[in-house]
């Protein structure tokens, strides 16, 4: 099996192994047991079951049998964060999305999931015999126009019995099948669900995420979600100074990161030694906090700014430092500057930061 192509729910298989451990993870507040899911034909059904009870199974169908229903409780909020299907204790090796017929994982972006609609809080886990009968017990009351409907009458009594965050209800009470209603974390929104498969690819469990546990991130992303918050400022150098330098022989620019300080450096670089260099950081929410603009060779540096006063050039900028948004002004003003005035300005900062031509 290839490597999934989407963003895994990473932070669940260690609560999982928690539970079964007879522990209580980190950020779990509590683990509910909603009873058992009855699958009568194997044809896995999850979503809204009150806007959305005609949803298609999944396209993997699972043994039929009972299995157990846990949701994990997120300490912060106290909303449930995962709901899982337990078909087994087998240690998730690998998750794999849950598609509908038609869906190609192949097709998501590298952030993308296949999920399903929340329009009234609720997510569950049914079979889809259930929910062919839910739709009939909720046409049957709806041809009566004194009938609160079936949320107010059914479901709303039924989860306030297990504290407003799960039912167990069987639309036809004398059948074996069921829908395991619960809350969809904070609310409203659209959910993604995966089949977790143990060491031999068979189903060891489904699980549905609602996003109240933080995923654990790897170096891979860390450094994605700083390229992607320093993409702008880099677009901005290129687009102001980064086509003025290269038709004066520069080349690149080259980005390095640094993950522990959220830390960029774009550098600009001539066959003569001498290089144009941005560096930039950022705060932990990755907005822009100070940027520098410079120019070095070798060990020595030379702020922008310094060459602009040996050169006698007057710059609407007091040092060559910004903080937050002020970089893509510095960059647009620099830009501009360096077009207007490059003679000059190159010969103050070869004074300083002297370098060999080649013959």
């Amino acid at each position: 099996m290839t490597s999934a192509p989407y963003p895994l729910p990473n932070a669940f298989a260690p609560l999982r192994a928690a539970h079964l451990g007879g522990k209580r993870a980190a950020g779990v507040k509590d683990v509910l047991a909603a009873g058992e899911l009855v699958l009568t034909s194997g044809r896995l059904v999850a979503c809204d079951p009150l806007i959305q009870p005609e949803r298609s199974p999944f396209t993997r169908a699972l043994v039929p049998g009972s299995y157990p229903v846990y949701l994990f409780v997120a300490r912060a909020g106290g909303a449930i964060g995962f709901a899982e299907v337990r078909l087994g204790t087998a240690a998730v090796a690998r998750f794999w999305m849950a598609t509908l017929p038609g869906q190609d994982p192949a097709t998501l972006g590298p952030r993308e999931t296949f999920c399903y609609p929340v329009d009234t809080g609720l997510g569950c886990f049914a079979d889809e015999v259930a929910l062919i009968r839910l739709r009939e017990a909720d046409a049957a009351r709806r041809q009566h126009s004194d009938d609160p409907g079936y949320y107010d009458a059914v479901v709303r009594p039924g989860l306030e019995a297990n504290g407003g965050t799960w039912l167990n209800h069987r639309p036809e009470p004398g059948a074996a099948d069921n829908v395991v209603f619960f809350r969809s974390g904070d609310g409203d929104g659209s959910y993604p669900t995966w089949f977790g498969l143990d060491a031999d690819d068979r189903v060891t469990c489904v699980v549905t995420s609602f996003r109240c546990f933080p995923e654990p991130e790897t170096a891979e992303d860390r450094q994605a979600r700083l390229a992607q918050a320093f993409a702008p400022l880099i677009a901005a150098v290129e687009r102001d100074i980064g086509e003025g330098l290269r038709a004066r022989g520069f080349v690149g620019p080259e980005a390095t990161y640094k993950l522990k300080d959220r830390e960029l450096k774009l550098v600009y670089t001539r066959d003569d030694g001498l290089s144009f260099e941005v560096l930039s950081s950022t705060h932990a929410n990755h907005h822009l906090f100070t940027t520098q603009f410079r120019w070095a060779r070798g060990r020595t540096t030379l702020d922008v700014g310094n060459e602009h006063r040996k050169a006698g050039i007057k710059l609407d900028l007091k040092e060559g430092i910004a903080v937050g948004d002020a970089a893509f002004l510095h960059a647009a003003r620099l830009g501009a500057s360096y077009v207007a005035h490059w003679d000059p300005l190159e010969q103050a900062v070869l004074g300083y930061l002297p370098v060999k031509r080649k013959k």
